[in-house]
């Protein structure tokens, strides 16, 4: 599979880069393509051989020739709004009509004069509509302003055919002004990697690129510099900000020996670091691919507009006609009448507020989010979480700290407790789940264990490990019971594991863990919000899981559940309920369900790969306010999107109707068109500040 990538500079209009998008997916060879209508960015997937570049850019020009294609290795960063030429031409053209005013010339020059101002001010959208015509392309805003301008002209409106394409071109130098500066407001939002970095070699400094940089290089981070690269700190203490990537405010301080990660800032110390992963490979990097892979999974609101649009815009070419033709005959009126009202119905139809508001709302949304660490894949998922009324929770490092302390050990009778902590270090030696690592805590530094010839972890069960002399188990009752030992003492209430040797039990450990504080207030506020039932899944015994759904507030909860049965469970739920089911896993041993559930949502996932490959939306920050973060951009989102679709509809609709009861000029017209999507666009940008 190859991949290539084309910047369109010049792009303003959402529908044109909708036409352009679907004309090269049916290329041959191309499995898929994508344009970012925000970055301006085409991405092209090929399977086999690549079409030739020259059928791209044709297939531009025939939908859009202002785009200039550029094939690049990366997108380009900020982009600038030029004032196009026609408006330049304003101050003559304004002269011109100022002179037949007062100089009231003959017809014949007066024609002349109208004749050149108009094709000063028009000559750029006429010789578009031109070239589109010629590649059969009708339904196209350049063409419906070049009908309605000569079909003023036809009717002897001369000044208004002229102010008509002049409130036009200055209507869309405006469009493009404001889209390109929420562009660029979203760009500066995620401009988290510097392109060089201190190369440090041989106790020398030297600047080299972010990318040329290879794991176990030394590299130098001054203070008020971002970390680039992520790594171990081998020498120097400082605080940094993780802002950008968790939405913490409060700076961390890290000190030598701790890992940093790339996309934070650094604020008080001069830091030497060893490199630990590649800037392909970095934090960073991936948290900016998956913003800009976001843009590719559309929301069903916009797959609506899209396909709205495409039966909306020959719908009112037909009323138009309908208007200019049918109607005079009807009614016995004036063709002309008839004709220019059709003409300002045309103006105003243009779909172009609905289709530029929609995907840049979503992307203005994703971009805010991943400023408050909160990582979206897609805005469909975006709008499946402000759909959905049901959340599903793992409860160990989700709805609790995760971070497990020994309670009790609770060796049998005649078994020394050393013997049975050593057994127990001895299984979770190698392992990274939360009880592994509360037993490494509290025993590794009092006693030494015989080296294990073997682990063998059994999911979600417990840990066989193999010593010279003898193996050990741990985990849960159930799975030494599987294993034939003999002696279990009575289950407790609390999260334990039972410890044996060979076929004979040495006792057991209870652990504790605490709810995190600001859940309760959370699920509280989510249940006003319109998250409606609160489900938890978890692995230990009922009592335990009863006292964490109380505390909570949750409406249910299933206990004891094996991984496998867990993913089960889930997907009854999902069965059960009509919207969308989100399930909230702490991303370290839940990734399997995360990649099932409709919407898989990681905490606490900062640096780690796993739950930021498996999860839809990942909280960087293993915070709770987050996840409500989450859910009402969401539904901001949502409600922004509905806002411009009902203000576009009806403002337009008013219009139509103004202009085919003839209350409405073609000026009218225009100005009504351009300043929909204006106040569609100024809307969109909202979620920037959210």
């Amino acid at each position: 599979m190859v991949t290539e990538k084309y910047v369109l500079e010049n792009l303003g209009c959402a529908d044109c880069a909708g036409k352009i998008e679907q004309q090269v997916n049916r290329l041959p060879n191309v499995s898929a393509a994508h344009l970012d209508f925000v970055k301006k960015t085409l991405t092209i997937e090929y399977d086999k051989a690549n079409p030739d570049e020259k059928t791209i850019r044709k297939i531009v020009k025939s939908v859009e020739p202002d785009i200039v294609v550029t094939q690049v290795a990366q997108t380009s960063t900020r982009s600038k709004i030029k004032v196009p030429l026609p408006i330049q031409m304003a101050v003559p053209v304004v002269l011109i009509l100022g002179l037949i005013y007062l100089l009231k010339p003959t017809p014949n020059i007066k024609l002349i004069l109208y004749s050149v101002a108009y094709l000063l001010i028009s000559w750029r959208v006429l010789y578009n509509a031109l070239l589109k015509l010629i590649h059969g392309r009708l339904l196209d805003e350049h063409f419906l302003m070049s009908i309605a301008s000569v079909g003023a002209i036809y009717l002897g409106e001369y000044p208004e055919a002229i102010a008509v394409m002049l409130l036009y071109e200055i209507g869309q130098y405006f469009e493009n002004k404001a889209v390109d500066r929420s562009r660029n407001s979203i760009q500066s939002m995620l401009n988290l990697k510097p392109d060089t970095v201190h190369r440090l070699i041989n106790g020398q400094i030297s600047d080299a690129l972010t990318g040329d940089i290879l794991i176990d290089d030394q590299i130098v981070i001054l203070p008020g510099e971002r970390v680039p690269l992520d790594g171990i700190i081998l020498q120097g203490q400082s605080a940094l900000d993780t802002s950008a990537l968790t939405g913490e405010a409060i700076p961390q301080a890290v000190e030598e020996g701790q890992q940093i990660l790339s996309g934070t800032m650094n604020l008080t110390g001069k830091l030497t670091v060893r490199v630990t992963s590649t800037d392909a490979d970095s934090t960073v990097t991936r948290i900016l691919r998956l913003v800009e892979e976001a843009t590719q999974r559309k929301s069903r609101t916009e797959r609506f507009i899209t396909r709205f649009a495409r039966k909306y815009t020959p719908a009112v070419v037909l009323a138009a006609i309908f208007i200019a033709l049918v109607i005079p005959v009807l009614t016995q009126s004036p063709v002309h009448v008839w004709f220019k009202r059709a003409l300002i119905f045309l103006i105003v139809s243009c779909p172009c507020a609905l289709i530029i508001s929609i995907p840049l709302t979503n992307y203005a949304a994703i971009g805010a989010a991943a400023r408050k660490g909160i990582l979206l894949k897609g805005s469909n998922f975006l709008d499946a979480l402000a759909r959905a009324k049901t959340f599903v929770y793992d409860k160990t490092g989700t709805l609790t700290t995760g971070k497990l302390s020994i309670q009790k050990v609770l060796p049998l009778d005649g078994v020394p407790a050393e013997n049975l902590a050593i057994a127990a270090l001895t299984c979770e030696e190698s392992s990274n789940h939360p009880i592994a690592l509360a037993v490494k805590k509290a025993f590794s530094d009092r006693y030494e264990i015989p080296p294990a010839l073997m682990h063998q972890e059994f999911h979600g069960k417990g840990i066989k490990a193999q010593t010279a002399d003898t193996f050990y188990l741990a985990g849960n009752r159930a799975f030494l019971e599987h294993m034939n030992v003999a002696n279990l003492p009575a289950e407790p209430v609390e999260t334990c594991i039972y410890i044996a040797e060979k076929d004979r039990c040495l006792g057991l450990i209870t652990f504790q863990d605490e709810v995190k504080d600001d859940f309760p207030d959370v699920i509280a506020k989510l249940k006003k919000s319109g998250i409606r039932k609160h489900i938890m899944l978890t692995g230990d015994h009922a009592v335990q899981a009863q006292k964490v759904s109380t505390e909570l507030g949750l409406d249910q909860f299933y206990a004891r559940l094996l991984p496998d049965e867990k993913m089960k469970q889930l997907e009854a739920i999902e069965q059960s309920q009509t919207s969308p089911v989100a399930f909230i896993g702490d991303g370290l041993n839940d990734a399997p369900v995360l990649s099932r559930a409709e919407i898989g949502i990681a905490m606490g996932a900062i640096g780690n790969q796993a739950s930021i490959e498996a999860a839809d939306v990942v909280l960087m920050q293993d915070e709770p306010h987050q996840l409500l973060s989450a859910v009402q951009m969401a539904r901001k989102t949502k409600s922004i999107m509905w806002q411009n679709i009902i203000l576009a509809l009806g403002i337009k609709a008013a219009v139509m109707i103004a202009g085919t009861l003839g209350l409405a000029s073609l000026w009218e017209a225009v100005i009504a068109d351009v300043g929909v999507t204006l106040l569609a666009v100024t809307n969109s940008a909202r979620m920037l500040r959210s």
